[in-house]
This record gives structure tokens, C-alpha cells and sequence, in this order.
């Protein structure tokens, strides 16, 4: 029962069958052909649709909505809001009972984290499959526990006998009895002494440190079976396996640990695909089955390494280039990683330097660290192995390949600048080992370690593979303790940005009370109409230590405020909350509102309370601030008209990849593989501004989901929810026109959106338009932010400003100019460009700016230095005739003062010098008038006796100065004009000293 060698070919493995390119001739042919991936997929999701479960799409595996995750890594996460009771009233979500999918999941950062334990065995994944079925307050534990043996023994056919089911045992400190009804239910099918108990560590399911959990039942199977295998299961053992894991959903975990009942009992199962078709497949590793093998077979195609052989190491260290170990566990970890990235980046995430863009860095270059140092491949192949996984995951999945050539580009990025990098601390790890064995000692240190994984992303494993080579031992409980400073810093930065009013959240438990209590949701369907009737309920009052009956001013307490209706704003889709007061009915008490958020259909105002005192049941006005409403509502139209025109413009390869919309303008993110020119800019610009003359009127209705994401050219954000029924709003065209033909190519010269935001009623009310900043924000992703109103005038001006201020400065010809004039016109010209750097103004008439400055400063250089040529020649000329009087009267060198000749002009200058009277020569010039050159030029004959490189040296140690040459020649600089004179006489007594003469 023992695992088999390292480098034995296992049952089934493809290395018995010889290798992975002759794969499908020796895989297990009756299981392979009987359940091949793609089935096993669909009879899972058609088996609970059957029993009326709902096909749900797989979110994507950006968790745009949640910011607790970095990546969705369970099936349930899609599903969250509905576990704690704040699904948004009306939404498609809200509807559900019971669903059913295959979901795309990562496991690699924060609490699910499988990254390091990728390739060193046959079943962890960083990307996986969780095929799963939910029921939200319908069904429990019965139905769960029946239909999860029904499927697997029933419709897949698989042993009854090598089942094994744990339940949760209980556990004293969460307060929490065995889940005896679980154990129940498992014995009606299994023998008692294959139902075991677990802990909470196996058998209490947490999504992360807060979130919804609860017990869970698992189903764990023995692949070898004919045996009893109940001390195998939860110990790693690659033939007893964890299959199924149904969680039924009671809780919710507070900040702080604290666990509350969640509002409805549900259940949620969980079931990893790759290991379902390793087991319907019959072969003992995942990456045997047929969800690998076609990448296995483009790995090998790619890199020309011997075929996959499934060879496992014992532990890390035996995985090592040249070795049969060495170029499997890379196989492993490439085709896996291979899949995350290429899923990632096709739902919108990017590798960067922070969260789970660094997560993904991390996992690009760790593939291709594997590849390069076990497969011997070449830069570049990570990026051709994108097809390959994307061919296999796009039958389910096809969003990844219509993302494909965008996949390619970001990898091929990463890949080449991490191939300059591993070079770059390859050598950084060399210089310590070095510094550490020169100092005698035999440990690479912790600190070195994590500053090659921070730095440079060197894995540790990578660390500890070259210090084994180098005859060290890496320090890893120091690398340990550096992670956990570097994630405490991280964890207080966070903290601190999010200040205090971060706190008021209205979790699971304070809506589940509001419900008990029967306060209705907010109605905020005034929030579209400043003006009309605002008066209100006060139904709760919120603050850091729960919910009060009332409140008294002067405390300096941030409280939220639940009402029954509000004409408030609350923050969502980019748009910032609205602010104002709210105003006690009587002039008693006057409340500040700061902030809005929506929490499951109730909407909490947050801020401070001036005067007087609130309580539950006041009746309070709601009143806004309009004027930032408005400018808030043009903003967020805005956004609208830049998003048509980019398409317009760019076109259908944009997409949104966020915004924000304030009282000041309208941020926009999108995608675009490069920075758009000043022409593209203008152009969106010309485009807005004639929806601005054209004076469109802006249509908003309420429409069912289903006809509104009929209408042709209708935008959408990719990952977000729509409620339904939902907001359609059309800039130009009347919402029923657009459902009356909504396939009609009409629409396709207008901007229609799905949008819960305030707008305003006539893009006439832009006034005028700016798009003032064109950025990058990450790969592929492109920011422009534009200004309407006043602020468009504004910048408008500045603009016309900055042109007005450089016809002044250009108005001369530089061709004649004299040297004052250009000295004068060359700062103008520099003090111009920092201005239009800083300017706010049209992005178009910024670079037409720049580029008008760069041409005028070229020719205003050109005249400069011709100016500088004729005073250099003059200056030679008197050198010159200088030096014929010095060699007339008998010297032998010449120290000659010139002003404002450079020092490539004294090179000209000593050369004539020494050929016209065969002196040595020392030239000194004040260049600018803060800075000294000199040169020291000694003809062949005397260089012995006078090097002019010591003759420098000596000369500049008066003038603060450095430089260096030859015993010929020698030239330097000094920024100590007032040191000249005795530079001038030090010059001379040198010589003097050395050749004689004056």
C-alpha cells in the first residue's frame, strides 16, 4: 500500500504507456472512452438540472464584487450574498433556490493557498474545476447526502464499497455539537466504520478569516478498494482522496472570530473535476487524465524534453535539472500554471506588483523558472503554450478564447522581462553566497532569501536549490519570520486607508436583525429625482458598537443611519455616495451625512450628528446636495459618451475595466494593448463635443434583463450583476425604440448602457468637453479621464494660454538672434514645458505643445551654438597668437584664459595651440559662469617631464574639481569659480617648474 518509487511508471500513468505523445493508444481505454472529461462535466450539471436546479455561468475568476478574495477559489463564491441575506432585492441572484456549475476556481494566495505544493504531487492545482449544486434556504442535509450518492454510484458507477463519508465531530471551544443528523444519513448507505469524524480543521469549511462556513460532510475514495482504508482518509494519501465535500451553511464569521447563524439554512457541495475524471478515468494522478494530456503533448512538442513519465520526489530536494524527477514535477507545474494565467488574465486580472496581480507574477515565473531549469526550454515558451490550455478549457469556457491574443501578448510581457531579471538575481545570489562563504559561514540567511523572492521573485524553493549547489543552507524560519513582518506592515497599511468609518458595515447579522424586526428594505427609487418628497422614517440608528435607540450630539461618534426611504444616493457602479444632512422634522437635530453604502437592500447614511439628538421613528428631510449631484450626474453621462466614442474611435477590442465618477470628472478604464495618440485622442474628443452640439436627450428605462441585453451595441461591464428588472439608458434614441427593433444597426452610432447611476437629462448640459489624461494603468489596460462644464472651459483656456505663450516666445527668428536673446528665448522655452507638464488641458494640444517646444528649442540650440562656434574660434585665434609670442620670447608653455568655451571647444582650441607654436598648453574657461573647464595638452617630447594629466589634477584641486586623462592630454571640470586665480597661477608655477620659462 506503500507510494510506489519516485521514478516508477504507475497503473495507468502515461510513462507505462511511452509518453505523453502516444497517449491515448495506453490511458485506461474502456474508462478514458467511457468518461472523457468533457462528459463528466456535463452529466454533473445535467444530473441537478434534473432536480431542478438552475445553470448558473461560472463567475469569473476576478472576484469583481467581493474584495475579501483575491480570486474566486470555491463554487459558492458567486454565491455569497445570498448566504448572508444581502442579495440585491430583484436581482437574477435573489430569484435562485437551487443552482448548478462548473466554476472556474484559483487556489493561490491568501488562505487557500496550493501554489508551493503545485508539481510536487498528482493532485494539487492552483487552477481547478468545482463542479457544484447549492441551495439557498430550500433543501438540507438529506436531499444533499441522497443526491451526492445517487451520482456517484448510480450515474457514474463507481464502487459503493470504496466510499468513506466523515462528518464533523464537534468542537467545545466554537460551542459546536457533533453533526449527528449528517452521520445519520451516511449510515443508511455506508457500514458504521465508514462514517468517520472530523475536526474542524477537516470538517468545519471556511471560504476565508470572515464569510459564511459551517459543518461539512466529505466523501473520500479509495482507488485501490478490497481493503479497509478508514486510517488513510485526511492523510494524504494519493489513493484515498477526498472527492466530495457538501458544507451545509449555518454560519457566518464576524471580524474578530465570532460566529453568528446566517439568516437561512442552505447548503453548499463542492466536488474538484480533475479528480473526479482521474477516478472515472482510472489513473492515480490528475495529470494523467485527458484534461492534461494535450498540454503535456504541446510541453513536449515545445521544449523537445523526454516525454512526461510521472515521477514523484520524495521531497524538494531530489528535484533537480538532469533528472527524471526534475522534468516531470515541471511538466506538473507548467500545464498547471499554464491554466491559471490564461484563465486570469482572460477574466481581466494582469500580473503586477501588488495583490493578486502579484500572486499571478509570482505563479508566471515560477512555471517558467521550472521550464528553463528542468525542461531546457527556450525564452518564450511559456506564451506558445497558451493555445494549448485555452483549447482545452474553451468548450466550457469560451470567453477564453475570444481572449486568447490578448493572453499571449500579457504572458509574452512577463515572460521576457522575468527572463532579464532571473539573470539580473542569479547574480545577486552568487554575490551573497559568496560575501557568506568568504566570511566563513555555511547558511544563506533569511533576510537575503526574502529579499531574492521580494525583489527579484526568486521562489524560495529556488533559493534553496542554488545554496545546496554552493554548499549552503538557506535559513528558512527566517525567511519565515521576514514574510510575516512584510504581511503585518501590509495588513496596518490596509487598515489605516480604510480609516474608521470602514467599520460601519452592516454585516449578515445586523441586516439578519433588521429583518427579525421587520424594517423593510430602504427604498431609494427617490435618488433618481432631487426634487422629490424626501421625508423620512428613521428606522435604525448604527454605530461601532451596534445598533442604540438614540443619540446625542457632541460625542464625535460616526453613526449610520437606516431609513425607510431616501433620496440619498448610495455608492455603486464607480459613482461616488452622494452627501448632505439630514434634518429632523421638528429643526431638533441635524445629522451630516458623509458617506452612503447599500448593504442587502438597506441603505446606510454615515457620518456625525452636529446637533440635537435622533432617535428610531424620527421623522427626518432628506436633503441632498444637489449641486454635487449634478456635477456627479454630468460626470457619470460622461462616462457614456468617452465610452461610444473609444469604441468608435478604437474599436470593438474595448472594453470597461472600471471608472470613476465624482463632482470633479470622469475617470475611465479600458482595454487596449497601447497608448492611443494624440490624433485618437482628438478625435474622441471631437466626437464628444458634437453629442455636446447635437444636444442628444438622455432616455432611462426600466426593462426585464432578458430584452435589454438583446439590443444591439448595448455595453455592459464584464463580471458585473444586473438586477432584473434593469436601468436602461440611451443617449439619443427612446428606450421603446430600441426594444422595438433591438437588432437594427441604427443603434450601433449611440450609446445605450446598463446603468443603476444618476445622469443628467441632455448632453447639451456637458457644456463642453476635455479629455485632459490619457495613462496606462497595467498591461493592456488604458485610462482617460475627461472633464465636462466649467472645468472643460478651464482647461479649454489653459491651452489656448500655453499656444498664446509660445507664439511670444517664437516670434523672432532665431537665426539672427544674438547670444542674449537666445540664452533668454532657450529658458522661456524650458519654463514653457514644466508649465504644459502641469497644465490641465487637452491631451491632444499637450503633446502638439510638447512637440512645438521641442522643435523651437532645436532651432533656438542650433543658433547657440553656432554663436558658441564663432566665439570658440575667436578665442582660438587669440590663443593662438598668444601662444606664437610665448614660444617668440623662448618659453615652453602657454596657460590661456577663455570665457564660455566648452570643453569639446577647448579640445579644438589646445590642438591648435600645440600645432601652431609647439607649447604645452593649459586652457581654462568659465562656462556659464558656474562652472570651470579646463585642459591640459603637453606636446611628445615633454610629456615626460610635465604629464598632463598630473599638471591637471594639480590645477584642479584649487577649483573644486575633478578629471582624468593621459600623459598628452587631459581634461576635467571645477565648480569653484573663485579659485581661478589661483588655479591660473598654480598652472604656471608647475610649468615653470618642469619645463623653465616665464
Amino acid at each position: 500500500l506503500a507510494r510506489p518509487p519516485a521514478t516508477v511508471a504507475r497503473r495507468g500513468s502515461i510513462a507505462a504507456c511511452g509518453g505523453s505523445s502516444r497517449w491515448h493508444a495506453c490511458m485506461s481505454a474502456r474508462d478514458a472512452a467511457a468518461w472523457p472529461a468533457d462528459k463528466v462535466r456535463s452529466q454533473f450539471v445535467s444530473f441537478f438540472e434534473a432536480k431542478q436546479h438552475s445553470p448558473v455561468a461560472s463567475s469569473p475568476v476576478v472576484p469583481y464584487d467581493d474584495p475579501t478574495l483575491l480570486f474566486a477559489n470555491a463554487g459558492m463564491n458567486q454565491f455569497k450574498p445570498l448566504f448572508v441575506g444581502q442579495a440585491a432585492p430583484g436581482s437574477a441572484l435573489a430569484k435562485l433556490k437551487r443552482a448548478t456549475n462548473s466554476q472556474k476556481c484559483i487556489r493561490a494566495g491568501g488562505k487557500h493557498n496550493d501554489l508551493e505544493d503545485v508539481g510536487m504531487d498528482t493532485y494539487h492545482h492552483t487552477f481547478f474545476e468545482m463542479l457544484g449544486s447549492w441551495s439557498f434556504g430550500d433543501y438540507f442535509k438529506e436531499e444533499a447526502i441522497d443526491w451526492a450518492w445517487e451520482l456517484l454510484t448510480q450515474v457514474y458507477g463507481l464502487p459503493p464499497d470504496r466510499f468513506y463519508a466523515t462528518y464533523f465531530e464537534g468542537d467545545e471551544g466554537l460551542g459546536l455539537a457533533p453533526d449527528e443528523e449528517a452521520r445519520q444519513l451516511w449510515l443508511r448507505y455506508l457500514p458504521e466504520e465508514r462514517v468517520l469524524p472530523g475536526n474542524a480543521k477537516d470538517n468545519f469549511w471556511e471560504m476565508g478569516d470572515v464569510g459564511p462556513c459551517g459543518p461539512c460532510s466529505e466523501l473520500h475514495y479509495d482507488r485501490i478498494g478490497g481493503r479497509d482504508a478508514a486510517h488513510l482518509v485526511n492523510m494524504d494519501d494519493p489513493d484515498v482522496l477526498e472527492v466530495w465535500n457538501l458544507v451545509f451553511m449555518q454560519f457566518n464569521r464576524e471580524v474578530g472570530g465570532l460566529l453568528r447563524p446566517l439568516p437561512a439554512k442552505s447548503v453548499d457541495t463542492g466536488m474538484g473535476f480533475e479528480r473526479l475524471v482521474s477516478i472515472l478515468q482510472d489513473v492515480r494522478s490528475n495529470y494523467d487524465t485527458d484534461v492534461f494530456a494535450p498540454i503535456f503533448a504541446e510541453i513536449e512538442a515545445v521544449t523537445g524534453a523526454e516525454p512526461y513519465g510521472g515521477a514523484l520526489a520524495a521531497d524538494a530536494s531530489a528535484v533537480l535539472p538532469g533528472t527524471a524527477v526534475g522534468r516531470d514535477t515541471a511538466y506538473r507545474v507548467v500545464a498547471d500554471h499554464i491554466r491559471t494565467l490564461s484563465t486570469a488574465i482572460a477574466d481581466g486580472a494582469l500580473p503586477s506588483n501588488e495583490g493578486r496581480g502579484y500572486v499571478l507574477r509570482r505563479i508566471l515565473r515560477r512555471a517558467v523558472r521550472y521550464g528553463r531549469q528542468m525542461l531546457g526550454a527556450e525564452e518564450g515558451f511559456f506564451t506558445k503554450l497558451v493555445p494549448a490550455a485555452v483549447g482545452s478549457l474553451s468548450a466550457a469556457f469560451p470567453e477564453l478564447a475570444e481572449q486568447q491574443d490578448h493572453v499571449q501578448a500579457v504572458i509574452a510581457d512577463e515572460e521576457a522581462a522575468f527572463s532579464s531579471m532571473l539573470s539580473r538575481g542569479i547574480k545577486e545570489f552568487n554575490s551573497r553566497a559568496e560575501a557568506i562563504k568568504q566570511a566563513g559561514g555555511g547558511g544563506f540567511d533569511g533576510a537575503s532569501a526574502f529579499f531574492l523572492y521580494d525583489s527579484m521573485g526568486f521562489p524560495l524553493d529556488l533559493t534553496e536549490l542554488m545554496a545546496r549547489e554552493a554548499g549552503l543552507a538557506v535559513d528558512v524560519s527566517g525567511f519565515q519570520a521576514a514574510m510575516e513582518e512584510q504581511k503585518a506592515r501590509s495588513a496596518a497599511a490596509a487598515a489605516a486607508s480604510k480609516g474608521d468609518g470602514a467599520l460601519l458595515t452592516l454585516g449578515p447579522e445586523q441586516t439578519a436583525r433588521l429583518a427579525d424586526e421587520g424594517v423593510a428594505f430602504t427604498d431609494d427609487s427617490f435618488k433618481f429625482d432631487l426634487g422629490a418628497d424626501a421625508g423620512a422614517t428613521v428606522r435604525a440608528i448604527y454605530g461601532a458598537g451596534g445598533f442604540v435607540d438614540a443619540a446625542e450630539a457632541g460625542g464625535g461618534e460616526t453613526l449610520g443611519v437606516v431609513l425607510d426611504r431616501s433620496s440619498f444616493f448610495s455608492q455603486a457602479g464607480g459613482q461616488v455616495p452622494d452627501v448632505g444632512s439630514l434634518v429632523e422634522a421638528g429643526g431638533g437635530a441635524t445629522f451630516r451625512v458623509s458617506s452612503v453604502q447599500s448593504f442587502g437592500g438597506y441603505v446606510l447614511h454615515v457620518g456625525s450628528l452636529e446637533s440635537g439628538s435622533l432617535s428610531a421613528g424620527d421623522s427626518v428631510a432628506c436633503n441632498v446636495d444637489g449641486e454635487r449631484r449634478r456635477r456627479i450626474s454630468k460626470s457619470h453621462t460622461l462616462t457614456h459618451a468617452i465610452n461610444l466614442a473609444l469604441h468608435q474611435v478604437l474599436g470593438e477590442g474595448v472594453s470597461q475595466k472600471g471608472s470613476l465618477v465624482d463632482d470633479s470628472k470622469a475617470r475611465f478604464d479600458f482595454s487596449h494593448g497601447k497608448a492611443m495618440s494624440a490624433a485618437e485622442c482628438e478625435r474622441v474628443e471631437a466626437l464628444v463635443r458634437t453629442m455636446v452640439a447635437e444636444a442628444l436627450p438622455v432616455h432611462i428605462q426600466t426593462v426585464p434583463l432578458d430584452k435589454a441585453l438583446a439590443i444591439n451595441n448595448l455595453r455592459a461591464v464584464f463580471g458585473e450583476r444586473y438586477p432584473d428588472p434593469v436601468r436602461v439608458v440611451s443617449i439619443g434614441p427612446e428606450v421603446p425604440a430600441l426594444l422595438a427593433a433591438p437588432e437594427s444597426d441604427e443603434w450601433e452610432q449611440y450609446s445605450i448602457e446598463l446603468c443603476g447611476g444618476t445622469h443628467i437629462p441632455s448632453t447639451s448640459d456637458f457644456g463642453s468637453f476635455a479629455l485632459v489624461e490619457e495613462s496606462a494603468v497595467a498591461k493592456g489596460v488604458r485610462r482617460v479621464v475627461g472633464v465636462a462644464g466649467e472645468l472643460a472651459a478651464e482647461a479649454e483656456a489653459a491651452g489656448a494660454a500655453l499656444q498664446s505663450r509660445l507664439a511670444e516666445l517664437t516670434a523672432s527668428a532665431a537665426g539672427e538672434a544674438a547670444a542674449g536673446e537666445v540664452e533668454a528665448t532657450r529658458k522661456g522655452l524650458t519654463a514653457l514645458k514644466l508649465e504644459v507638464d502641469a497644465a490641465t488641458t487637452s491631451v491632444h494640444v499637450k503633446v502638439a505643445l510638447r512637440d512645438s517646444i521641442a522643435a523651437a528649442d532645436r532651432e533656438w540650440l542650433k543658433r547657440a551654438k553656432q554663436l558658441s562656434a564663432g566665439e570658440a574660434d575667436r578665442a582660438a585665434a587669440a590663443a593662438v597668437a598668444e601662444a606664437r609670442a610665448a614660444a617668440d620670447a623662448g618659453d615652453k608653455f602657454v596657460v590661456v584664459q577663455v570665457e564660455d568655451v566648452d570643453g569639446k571647444a577647448l579640445q579644438t582650441l589646445a590642438q591648435k595651440v600645440v600645432k601652431e607654436s609647439g607649447l604645452a598648453v593649459f586652457a581654462l574657461s568659465v562656462v556659464d559662469g558656474d562652472k570651470i573647464a579646463c585642459l591640459a595638452s603637453v606636446p611628445k617630447g615633454d610629456a615626460d617631464a610635465l604629464p598632463a594629466n598630473s599638471w591637471l589634477q594639480t590645477v584642479l584641486a584649487e577649483v573644486n574639481g575633478r578629471g582624468g586623462g593621459r600623459p598628452a592630454q587631459a581634461q576635467g571640470s571645477g565648480t569653484d569659480v573663485a579659485g581661478l586665480p589661483k588655479a591660473l597661477e598654480v598652472a604656471r608655477a608647475m610649468a615653470t617648474e618642469a619645463l623653465g620659462g616665464r
